[in-house]
């Protein structure tokens, strides 16, 4: 079977060029949007980390631009936050990487794949890393501080972190987020305010925030997310993003 053949019977969050002239139907096409990111230009001799790369847009685009990638999630659905009043009864049977594995497949991709939660990931697993990218995944997570502090003792460089922000919190001089698990929609614990994510991140340990812009990331079936992007940096760490 060739590669639409098979993405056809595959359900996709991230919109992928998989062969010329056919690109996966995900529910975000991120490629309008990736210089809002702030990525390198290029990355040649860098090693980066794709947390929560899903069919791994993020993972591939690194490595296109020179690095050697190592690209992290979870395999089965029931492993990630749920509310427990939220908690699906059954859980689907093609495992999350699906998407992944094919498009490294085709794309002849050296990217690494690893199955494990940000709770768990550690340095002398995962090793160290110069810069390590997540993007819309630490708004679905139940202990955020928690998942920023895992991601900056395995980098040793550049955290660029984009994630959405509640827009009414944002007006408050201060840093707040507000609970949002109580809501018929996709799975979000806490939506932080901009001073929140940076409290966060400086919390964890990161030194200097740089503020990238926002912008909202528009999903295929027409609604939108504000989201901010930030890069934080670890001490004496020399950052290599792009400007904004």
């Amino acid at each position: 079977m060739d590669p639409v053949q098979r993405a056809e019977e595959l359900t996709w969050y991230h919109s992928l060029e998989l062969v010329p002239g056919y690109v996966t139907p995900g529910m975000f096409d991120l490629r309008g949007v990736v210089h809002r990111y702030g990525l390198p230009e290029r990355m040649d001799g860098m090693r980066a980390l794709d947390v929560g790369t899903w069919d791994g847009f993020w993972a591939f685009e690194m490595e296109r631009r020179g690095a050697e990638v190592v690209a992290l999630d979870l395999d089965d659905e029931r492993d990630l936050d749920w509310p427990a009043d939220r908690r699906p009864d059954t859980f689907p049977k093609t495992p999350r990487g699906a998407g992944f594995a094919l498009a490294k497949e085709t794309f002849g991709s050296k990217v690494e794949r690893v199955n494990r939660s940000i709770y768990r990931a550690l340095p002398e697993d995962l090793g160290m890393f110069d810069l390590v990218f997540c993007g819309s995944v630490l708004i679905h997570l139940r202990d955020q501080a928690l998942a920023i502090e895992r991601i900056a003792n395995l980098c040793r460089g550049t955290f660029i972190s984009v994630e959405s922000f509640d827009p009414l919190l944002n007006l408050l001089p201060f840093p707040v987020a507000r609970w949002r698990a109580a809501r018929d929609a996709a799975v979000v614990f806490w939506e932080p305010n901009v001073r929140a994510w940076k409290g966060m991140l400086t919390t964890a340990g990161f030194e200097r925030i740089d503020e990238r812009g926002r912008f909202k990331l528009q999903a295929r079936a027409g609604w939108s997310v504000r989201h901010v992007a930030l890069a934080a940096h670890k001490p004496g760490a020399a950052p290599r993003t792009s400007a904004p």
